[in-house]
């Protein structure tokens, strides 16, 4: 670490620090808060410069550095939020974009292109795009003087990929004239001489990697689904911009999904005849997906030369239509194709693999990328990774063997701890030299020098300086140790790091604060359980078992929380581990089961939990769950239906644990209290969604009991199912597409939500369609409509409201998963409390994206042309 609180000590002549150390090194101490203090005004002074420019200013800063060069925001788009909350930072980047800004000038002098369009929404919008001039997909009457044979044809259908892209952003078929225009606030249109479109994509290509492919029993062939809970699944090319800001985007380029015609290249032959193969540019590691084979693959013997560590070679892939429309189970989705030996036939549409008769390898990997809108739930995209709360300092807990290490204080026969004694209090100092002299103390002294102990090393490991002395330099470290060093920690991280040096220096006498097990392929533990053990062993105050890989774990999972500690089960960053929980047990549950403590804290972060849920009970402070995916419904079949609809995946039993779920895909969850001798639990819920898998399930409630014992907090989530409980806090920016229901209406509120008619809720305010309702009533209450056109028009207006997703019924596993249709309300798309859209995709501040880039294409168009936003996915 660079170590600066000493410079201005350093520039005092020798003889002044000589005669300093002499009387203790007070004047050290007072320069070194002045260095302080130098070091607060030297980074605001470098900030300052930084500020200058609009690569490195801060947030802030942007909206003038945009006001010098004429950046003006888009008043559609709404107003600026509030810069000292995270809602409001992100709604600000949203509405200022940054690298709108930086190239304004550039973007104004190539106003007029068709590649700017492109750029734009890049820039403004953060959507990857293709622009397209519909005027060169017109059927027009060719000049004899100046044939473009490229143009204007009649449709080929022998050519089934350009039919395969007809009507879409690759479309390349000739059309009749469209007088409607790509802007129209009615109907679009397309196909005009002044039209150009521009095509987004707001579905996101997420990677995951090297995860083990699903063999489907069911079926007669030795096919494998590329997903590990065996649905189809789409398979996604990632974004990978255009290198040339002149080039226009192709399929290569954009989030899109890969198409059977896409994946097969022609190559001609030197005999004239056309041969098909693999598209080399979506296969590979470095591309949109690979295949592994373990060696007992028959495959490898055809190649010698290939590498079994290696993905199966590109000539070995066939793409191929593997499964038929009408599929009501696996093994009827699926088209008996029997591909050659040594082959592998590929189906992108579906994710799905098929290997030659008697050729199946014993284990098959998968790289791969699918849909979805957001970074929500278990993934394999940039979160942060939460260390433990809470203070380092030593209690009393933590002194292990005391009586040994006051002994070795007191020697001062290792370097670490005659540098402690130096440090000490005269207090401490006078009792450590007492038990070295004689040997022993008597028991009230003994109970003074541990408590004086206690306080003076906390004294030190909240000192800003500690991790300085010299002893510590010749201690072994722990790779933990290490790499908290080698990070240049600050604040809370450096008293951490001062504890765990302490813990560094004396093993044995000191409890662990923190401990951290990895668990992977390539690591030492290959198992959960395996690092469970350990943790149970070694009971540090705060522990962590990462898992650094994507793979799939199928154990059974039982947690035994112990007094005061803290355990953390997460995935390391750009990973998405899959935790299968099997039928084990014919009597009973075979959840995760979590059982409490008193002060005890768990978190779970980053995993895809399938084949049942979690289940806590017993007494517990706080339970958070955080970017994972407890499947909805237990399981998902081939097309995506829930396999266990009622049942849950959250259960919560007698606990009195503080439950959190942000950005997280939950099941239902259930609560069972004694609501007599306890108080009602306290769940809150932020980011996320909770899906029971109809409107008519429980998505919050209590087995047999008419509502939980539970009082909610639910913040820009989507609710999918009823919600019935004692209470809610707070309620904004959600959508509940269930009725809901609350015991005491009397506590909370519920603002800038979507809730059906009929619930029973606390107090609301600017809810849907309370919204719409009221000018209707409005009118009934000046007699001008009866009781029955009242009547009918509040049913018209709730039904227009209603929220409505793209391919409806939403369900996990497929890409537009709880995503607002086109066709949804603008109360509902634009309904929170700052105009972005209700439910659990807030966040995306899409209607404001949309609006900025509206905004800029009628700026950037040239004059006599219509520019047009079509939504891809």
């Amino acid at each position: 670490m660079t170590d600066t609180k000493d410079r201005l000590n350093q520039l005092l002549p020798f003889v002044y620090r000589l005669r300093d150390a002499e009387q203790g090194l007070p004047l050290r101490a007072l320069l070194r808060v002045l260095s302080e203090q130098v070091d607060v005004v030297e980074a605001d002074v470098a900030q300052l410069y930084e500020n200058w420019f609009i690569e490195t200013s801060q947030e802030w800063v942007v909206p003038y550095i945009g006001e010098l060069v004429g950046f003006e925001p888009v008043f559609e788009a709404g107003q600026p939020g509030e810069a000292e909350t995270t809602q409001g930072q992100l709604r600000n980047k949203i509405l200022v974009p940054r690298a709108e800004v930086a190239n304004t000038i550039r973007n104004r002098r190539r106003k007029g292109t068709l590649a700017l369009l492109e750029l734009l929404a890049r820039d403004v919008a953060r959507w990857p795009a293709r622009a397209v001039e519909f005027f060169q997909l017109l059927g027009v009457t060719q000049s004899l003087n100046h044939l473009r044979l490229e143009r204007g044809r009649t449709v080929d259908l022998r050519n089934g990929d350009a039919l395969s892209r007809l009507n879409g952003p690759f479309d390349e078929i000739a059309h009749t004239v469209d007088v409607r225009r790509p802007n129209s606030h009615r109907t679009l249109g397309r196909y005009n001489v002044p039209s150009v479109g521009l095509f987004i994509w707001r579905l996101q290509a997420y990677s995951v990697t090297r995860t083990p492919a699903y063999f489907l029993e069911g079926s007669n062939i030795e096919a494998f689904s590329f997903s590990l809970l065996g649905n189809d699944v789409q398979l996604y090319s990632p974004w990978r911009p255009e290198k040339e800001p002149t080039q226009i985007a192709n399929e290569l380029n954009l989030p899109a999904p890969i198409r059977r015609e896409a994946l097969e290249e022609t190559v001609p032959q030197p005999d004239g005849t056309v041969k098909t193969r693999l598209c080399e540019n979506y296969y590979g590691t470095q591309n949109s997906f690979a295949i592994w084979a373990s060696e007992d693959w028959p495959g490898w013997s055809i190649r010698p030369e290939a590498n079994p560590n290696e993905p199966i070679p590109c000539d070995a892939i066939i793409p191929a239509n593997l499964a038929t429309s009408h599929a009501e189970s696996e093994s009827e989705g699926l088209v008996q194709y029997e591909p050659k030996p040594g082959k592998v036939a590929v189906d992108p549409k579906h994710g799905l693999m098929v290997f030659a008769p008697n050729q199946r390898p014993e284990k098959v990997w998968v790289f791969y990328h699918y849909g979805f809108s957001a970074d929500l739930g278990g993934g394999e995209y940039e979160r942060p990774l939460i260390q433990p709360s809470g203070s380092p300092l030593l209690h009393d807990d933590d002194l292990n063997d005391f009586e040994a290490w006051a002994r070795k204080l007191a020697a001062q026969t290792d370097p670490a701890s005659n540098d402690l004694y130096e440090q000490f209090s005269s207090e401490t100092q006078t009792l450590l030299r007492k038990l070295k002299d004689d040997g022993v103390l008597p028991d009230e002294e003994w109970n003074k020098l541990r408590s004086a102990l206690r306080e003076d090393l906390n004294v030190l490991i909240a000192s800003t300086s500690f991790y300085d002395l010299p002893g510590f330099k010749l201690i072994t470290l722990r790779p933990e140790t290490r790499q908290l060093i080698e990070e240049n920690p600050q604040d809370d991280d450096l008293l951490l790091l001062n504890r765990m040096l302490l813990e560094d220096a004396y093993p044995n006498e000191l409890a662990l604060l923190l401990l951290i097990w990895r668990v992977g392929e390539n690591e030492n533990l290959k198992t959960i359980n395996a690092a469970l053990s350990q943790w149970e062993n070694k009971k540090p105050r705060h522990g962590i078992i990462e898992i650094t890989d994507s793979g799939a774990y199928t154990e059974q999972i039982k947690i035994t929380m112990l007094r005061g500690k803290s355990l953390q089960i997460r995935a390391a960053n750009l990973r998405r581990p899959v935790l299968r929980l099997l039928d084990y047990k014919p009597s009973g549950l075979d959840a995760v089961v979590v059982i409490g403590a008193e002060n005890a804290r768990f978190d779970i972060d980053g995993l895809l939990v399938s084949g049942r849920g979690l289940e806590v009970k017993g007494e517990m402070d706080e339970v958070n769950i955080r970017h994972c995916t407890l499947v909805p419904g237990w399981d998902i079949d081939h097309g995506c239906e829930p396999q266990y609809s009622s049942k849950d995946s959250l259960f919560l039993l007698n606990t009195k644990a503080r439950v959190s779920i942000s950005h997280s895909i939950v099941g239902s969850i259930q609560v069972r209290q004694d609501e007599i001798t306890t108080d009602p639990i306290q769940l809150t819920v932020s980011d996320s969604i909770i899906d029971a898998t109809s409107d008519e399930e429980e998505a919050i409630g209590e087995p047999g009991c008419p509502v939980a014992h539970a009082i909610v907090t639910i913040r820009r989530s989507t609710v999918i199912g009823e919600v019935q409980t004692h209470a809610i806090e707070l309620a904004e920016n959600s959508i509940f597409t269930g009725t809901v229901t609350v015991a005491r209406r009397q506590i909370g509120c519920m603002r800038f939500c979507y809730v059906p008619h009929g619930s029973r809720t606390p107090r609301r305010y600017n809810c849907q369609p309370d919204l719409v309702e009221k000018p209707i009533r409005e009118q009934r209450r000046r007699n001008e409509i009866d009781e029955a056109q009242m009547l009918r028009r509040l049913e018209d207006e709730r039904l227009r409201v209603r929220p409505q997703f793209t391919g409806a019924p939403p369900r996990y596993g497929t890409p537009e998963y709880c995503q607002l249709a086109d066709v949804c309300a603008e109360e509902i798309k634009r309904g929170a409390d700052d105009e972005s859209e209700m439910g659990a995709f807030h966040d995306l501040y899409q209607p404001q994206r949309e609006a900025n880039l509206r905004s800029r294409l009628e700026e950037y168009t040239p004059a006599g042309m219509d520019a047009g936003i079509f939504f891809a996915s």
